[in-house]
């Protein structure tokens, strides 16, 4: 059984009869026979009762009739979604975002502007930390991922598009007073009680951050930890101690905490976006509205 089967028996039950459906469907009329006949043996029973010229539809007709017509509807539908979806009309996708990261830049400017421009497309926005991404983006649970660089990226699996350079800034309640404005010196710090978060959430960004402490002398020492930049700086707010953090959160500073540069301390964090290697059309699409963004304005 084929769709040209079902549209032809749809054809001769909606116009009454063979040679009306056969100028309809501008096809001769025996080759519209003949396939009415072809499916009524597959079918092993008859669907029309032939009355000379005129056809009437057995009771197992109009019901064949009912459900041919809802099946060339859902074909008719659902070419006409993969026809959207190629030309970007249409479709979802699934984005890896962190919070942090998505308050200035290129994350919220390609958003912004993915929408604009295929606002018939669905944003599935999953905030979860860079480590979670790639492990999603790896087992198809998103399409794409703003992550900074970790360990588990595998540029055999994934496309990597760099996208800036962030640092790192101390986080200190504005309670806490130091003896000057600007960049702290290592004598400012010392001996400040450190939040962080534990190794296991981003081991890369980890092993790095505590390295360059200890490369400025400096040994923290942690009375807290929390799994996120977020709970961290709401430790920091309380009083709790301070926090090493990303110096994006400078774009949406929580009350009651300053943000200070720290001399001689330097982290580079790689922002990047992530996407498999070989994306779908939708993932591609978000993918030139990434690299359309100037790097300098973003």
């Amino acid at each position: 059984m084929e769709l040209r089967h079902l549209r032809y028996f749809v054809a001769v039950a909606e116009h009454g009869g063979i040679s009306h459906a056969a100028e309809r469907l501008n096809i001769a009329q025996p080759a519209v026979s003949r396939q009415i006949r072809d499916l009524e043996m597959e079918l092993g029973f008859d669907l029309l009762l032939r009355e000379g010229r005129r056809v009437v539809l057995t009771d197992a007709g109009r019901s064949f009739a009912d459900r041919a017509r809802a099946i060339l509807k859902d074909t008719e539908d659902a070419a006409e979604t993969a026809r959207r979806i190629s030309k970007g009309e249409a479709g979802s996708l699934k984005i890896g975002l962190l919070e942090a990261a998505s308050w200035a830049g290129h994350l919220p400017l390609t958003l912004n502007r993915f929408k604009r421009k295929h606002d018939g497309i669905r944003l599935d926005i999953r905030p979860m930390s860079s480590v979670a991404q790639i492990d999603a983006l790896l087992s198809g649970e998103i399409d794409a991922a703003f992550v900074y660089r970790q360990d588990n990226i595998s540029n055999e699996a994934l496309a990597v598009h760099p996208l800036r350079t962030d640092n790192v800034v101390l986080a200190a309640s504005t309670d806490l007073v130091f003896d000057s404005d600007g960049t702290l010196a290592f004598e400012d710090i010392d001996g400040l009680p450190i939040v962080a978060f534990p190794r296991s959430v981003a081991p890369a960004y980890h092993d790095q951050l505590f390295g360059a402490l200890k490369g400025i002398g400096f040994e923290a020492q942690i009375v807290q930890e929390a799994m996120d930049e977020t709970t961290m700086l709401s430790l920091v707010s309380a009083g709790v101690g301070c926090a090493f953090v990303n110096s994006t959160n400078m774009q949406r500073p929580p009350r009651r905490v300053q943000f200070r540069k720290v001399e001689g301390l330097s982290v580079p964090i790689e922002f990047l976006f992530v996407t498999p290697k070989s994306p779908g059309s939708l993932t591609q699409l978000l993918t030139d509205t990434v690299l359309e963004i100037d790097t300098q304005k973003a």
